[in-house]
């Protein structure tokens, strides 16, 4: 677990510097700029670095809740889309090409039977 540190650790942001972050090697497996895979002991000290040592590295730390809430918008999104072109179909006619007309109109019939069952 890493240690709070109030300022970043000289050794610790020498190390993250010399850091690959770009190329996705393994969990938690780090490699240096030049391509050579962390020892034992410079792997304990990227495990031990914390959340604010990253950062101050310029490292951005993947947030998984950050994907949750875009999952979440896209579908949002979709439904606020799907609201508009059931109302307003002829509308957007003119910018579908006829293969999606068609595929527009399957999908249609498939949600109106849906929604009468």
């Amino acid at each position: 677990m890493p240690t709070p540190a109030s300022t970043p650790r000289p050794h610790v942001m020498a190390l993250l510097f010399d850091t690959d972050f770009d190329r996705p090697w393994g969990p938690r497996t780090f490699r240096h700029l030049d391509g050579r895979p962390f020892t034992d002991e410079e792997q304990a000290i990227a495990d031990d670095a914390t959340l604010e040592e990253f950062q101050a590295a310029g490292v951005r730390i993947h947030d998984p809740e950050a994907g949750t809430e875009a999952e979440a918008a896209v579908t949002e999104l979709a439904k606020l889309i799907y609201s508009y072109a059931l109302d307003h179909h002829m509308a957007l006619v003119q910018f579908m090409t006829h293969e999606d007309m068609l595929e527009y109109d399957r999908l249609c019939g498939i949600i109106t039977a849906d929604a009468d069952s």
